[in-house]
């Protein structure tokens, strides 16, 4: 039983006031309004009688705030708005400012105004979030405020209102949506102008021929470029190119567009009449055609992509040519050296017999056999020997650089120590260097330093570099050796003199053979020019290299890298 009904006086009231069916009409009916500061509904004024009867009967969201309190009444159409559970319960007959504490803030001040004022307020998608179905949501409101009167004096104030969150959020997705559209089309835009510019300025020939008559509707600056700067759009491909009718070319561009099969090509020769001057020619193309579709699928056109490579076609032909003739030039300068080395061969062991026989009769004649020798004919004999020991090494150098350069020298590589090697070649240079009365030094190194060498051929390089230091440095000088390991994988050996130097520009000259700089200085220390050829050469042949830094006055240093053990 309701407890109002305890009061027949109220219950009459009750029944007046609340009358008629719905839920916020029973929860009415049931609810002790004696408990709030409205008072038992038998002593309602009749303005808040009236005004409540009208908020139940209507179908319209409303609610009611009454009293300085502002005491809460809402109707059915209002009910979904404060959500589920308690809430909805909570919310009939209690005090606005101790319910609606999440939005107090805002809505707090207008009622303010209203009470105070009088005037009545209109808020459109207002966003209210409230808490509802047990967390905060996103509300948006449209309502009023209107003030009800009451002898007069405003006594509460009257919302309709109208829950308008999902109008707003439709909206606001609206607007999101109207706005990627237009980004989409700003971004379009820029896409088709980057396009367009890109297609205008690529330094490819590109060109749409559309329909199964193939009529150009695009073309770009290239393509009219490679046309003689004619315009084909709105012409049809023999319209333009009346010469290519049954041609490679049209039945090509027929195939893709019927068949939607692209085409490619590279070199593609194509005889005909491009730049319209009434004289057709040979022209090379690298091109594609691919067939350009509709949106459901169906080809409707081909577009040709194409570069004209007639020039390069031309260039790789002459190419080809100069390669043919420097390899006839490469294989008869071989053919010619061949000879050469043959010739040095045969003509030094040609020499050496005669020689050979000449050194063999003057000693038999320096030991008397054929008689008595006087001493003058003893340094006659002497100068002869001489002689021919040096014409000697001069025809063992020539055929040496012989075998070189018809590769027909050997390596044998094997682990060599640079140290033992060095001390070697110290000892057979001594006495010449004692002669001419140099400082000779050798910079001990470590012992255990090894190097991937012909054992033979490095002593050959380094007693060339010893002798040509001695040679070339005047008394009083010094000539200096030493070896170093540079990193994990080569050995350096240094010999170093203070002798006349070599100018700067010479310095690559002096490992050609025949070569000898400055030869009058250097005549009284005669020679081929072939020991330092030579030693490059076998110094390379053991996969090592020979280098030399000098200045004029100060002296030179010849370099013998060779790869470490």
């Amino acid at each position: 039983m309701s407890m109002n009904a305890a009061d027949p006086g109220d219950a009459s009231a009750v029944d007046t006031v609340f009358a008629g069916s719905g839920e916020m009409v029973e929860r009415c009916r049931d609810f002790d309004w004696a408990s709030t500061p409205l008072g038992p509904v038998s002593s309602w004024s009749p303005s808040l009688r009236t005004t409540v009867s009208i908020l139940l009967e209507s179908r319209n969201p409303m609610f009611l705030w009454w009293g300085r309190e502002l005491v809460q009444i809402y109707n059915d159409a209002y009910a979904p708005s404060l959500g589920r559970g308690d809430r909805r319960a909570r919310a009939l007959g209690a005090k606005g400012q101790e319910f609606w504490t999440d939005i107090w803030t805002t809505i707090g001040p207008q009622i303010e105004q209203v009470m105070t004022t009088g005037e009545p307020t209109w808020h459109e998608d207002q966003y209210l979030p409230i808490e509802r179905n047990g967390r905060m949501e996103d509300v948006w409101w449209t309502y009023s405020y209107s003030p009800v009167r009451e002898n007069g004096v405003i006594a509460g104030v009257l919302v309709v209102c109208q829950e308008t969150t999902t109008r707003v959020r439709l909206l606001t997705e609206r607007e999101l949506l109207l706005a990627a559209e237009r980004t989409a089309h700003a971004e379009a835009d820029v896409a088709r102008q980057t396009l367009s510019e890109v297609f205008e300025q690529a330094p490819v020939a590109i060109a749409v021929l559309d329909g199964r008559e193939l009529r150009f509707t695009v073309a770009n600056a290239r393509y009219h470029q490679i046309i003689g700067n004619r315009d084909p759009v709105g012409h049809t491909l023999l319209e333009v190119f009346p010469d290519l009718a049954d041609s490679q070319v049209e039945a090509v561009l027929r195939r893709v567009y019927e068949s939607g099969i692209p085409f490619a090509a590279s070199d593609l020769l194509v005889k005909f009449d491009a730049h319209a001057t009434g004289e057709a020619g040979d022209h090379y193309y690298d091109l594609v055609y691919h067939p350009l579709r509709t949106g459901s699928g169906a080809v409707r056109g081909v577009v040709a992509v194409l570069t004209e490579v007639t020039e390069r076609r031309a260039m790789l032909l002459e190419r080809e040519r100069l390669l043919a003739e420097a390899e006839r030039a490469c294989t008869e300068a071989e053919t010619a050296n061949r000879a050469k080395s043959e010739f040095l061969t045969v003509m030094s062991h040609e020499l050496r017999t005669p020689l050979n026989a000449i050194v063999g009769h003057a000693q038999l004649i320096e030991l008397g056999v054929y008689g008595p020798v006087t001493q003058e004919q003893l340094s006659a004999l002497d100068r002869i020997q001489r002689s021919q020991r040096h014409l000697l090494g001069l025809i063992n150098g020539v055929l040496n650089y012989a075998k070189i350069d018809a590769g027909a020298v050997l390596y044998y590589i094997t682990d060599v120590y640079v140290d033992e090697t060095l001390a070697t070649c110290e000892a057979l240079t001594a006495p010449q260097a004692r002669t001419k009365q140099l400082d000779f030094r050798y910079v001990r190194g470590d012992a255990r330093l090894t190097a991937r060498a012909d054992a033979e051929k490095m002593q050959q390089i380094l007693l060339n570099l010893f002798s040509n230091a001695i040679k070339f440095t005047d008394a009083g000088g010094r000539v200096t050796a030493r070896c170093t390991q540079l990193g994990d994988s080569r050995v350096a050996i240094e010999v170093a003199d203070t002798g006349r130097g070599i100018p700067a520009d010479q310095l690559e000259r002096v490992f050609e053979p025949f070569v000898q700089i400055d030869t009058k200085l250097t005549r009284a220390s005669e020679g081929t020019g072939l020991g330092l050829s030579i030693s490059r050469e076998l110094a390379r042949g053991m996969g090592g290299e020979l280098t030399v830094r000098s200045e004029l006055g100060i002296g030179s240093t010849f370099t013998l890298t060779l790869p470490a053990t």
